[in-house]
């Protein structure tokens, strides 16, 4: 597990991922009121650092003293006095142990990288690992030096115990002291549900966006014939038969899934990404992510 999360991205796709930003929504609705303010980042009068000038850069903030010196273009960064904060919530339950490559894997990759985006952006970034209670947490900090305490951080976890969503949100809503972005990553493989632990996110008004990874045949299941079927959750082995009627009926209810946390996100203005872990890691992230609004 270790060498994979080392090398899963090398320094041009990090420097292509120091492009983007997260954003939050200005307004939106959320399940416990119609309205609420997101936190965000931008100019203000804390300056943080200097970094090279981009195409589309302001250029009432180019340090043109830097420009005399160097003859190269350079941004100054400010921070607004109430900064942005990202808090990614992985899940690391047993049924994400599952697929090939394994959602566990591409899951931590996925928060990896958003937490590198966030790092490099100067946006505080915290961690939480969860499965039927919080595992671990790491308190929001700023700035890329933070970035191989991240990596250390996932390497650390491994899958287990089942899952449950609802509580560990809940938990994390209730001793979490500066709400901001909350992306929660899983495959919401869980019979309790998840409404409850978004609403409560949503009561401290975090800005809240769901990462559902799933494994390929989970989501276009194609085998028939007499199987050994894995439980992810709990582990329990059945042999059982299948038919293309049971077939057929696996898909619908896969889709059915899926499609009611898709109608509870658009309902509740919660931006939603569907991962398939077939899908390679970089073009998951530079279309799936950027189209769906997470970035600019």
């Amino acid at each position: 597990m270790s060498n994979q999360l080392d090398s899963f991205i090398d320094d041009e796709f990090l420097k292509q991922l120091e492009k983007l930003k997260i954003v939050t929504r200005k307004s939106t609705r959320n399940p416990r009121r119609g309205e609420y303010r997101s936190w965000q980042s931008g100019e203000g009068f804390e300056f943080l650092d200097f970094r090279k000038y981009q195409l589309g850069d302001d250029l009432r903030y180019v340090d043109w003293s830097v420009y005399g010196h160097l003859d190269k273009l350079f941004i100054k960064l400010f921070h607004a006095e109430k900064g942005q904060t990202a808090h990614i919530l992985l899940d690391i339950s047993r049924s994400m142990d599952s697929g090939k490559p394994s959602k566990d894997i591409t899951a931590k990759k996925i928060a990896a990288a958003l937490s590198y985006i966030c790092l490099s952006n100067l946006d505080k970034t915290g961690l939480m690992a969860f499965n039927n209670q919080i595992v671990k947490i790491k308190p929001p900090a700023r700035g890329k030096k933070q970035y191989l305490e991240v990596l250390k951080f996932f390497q650390s976890l491994n899958p287990s115990e089942p899952t449950n969503i609802n509580n560990s949100l809940k938990a994390y809503a209730a001793i979490c002291k500066n709400p901001g972005i909350a992306i929660v990553i899983s495959d919401f493989f869980d019979p309790r549900g998840y409404e409850d632990g978004l609403k409560a996110l949503a009561f401290r008004d975090f800005d809240i966006n769901l990462i559902q990874v799933m494994d390929h045949e989970e989501l276009y299941w194609s085998k028939t014939g007499n199987l050994l079927l894995n439980e992810c959750e709990t582990g329990e082995k059945k042999a059982t038969f299948v038919d293309q009627a049971l077939l057929e009926l696996y898909r619908k209810k896969i889709q059915e899934f899926i499609a009611g946390i898709k109608n509870y996100c658009s309902h509740y203005g919660i931006n939603y990404f569907l991962c398939d872990t077939h899908i390679p890691f970089e073009i998951l992230l530079t279309n799936y992510l950027v189209e769906g609004a997470l970035f600019r």
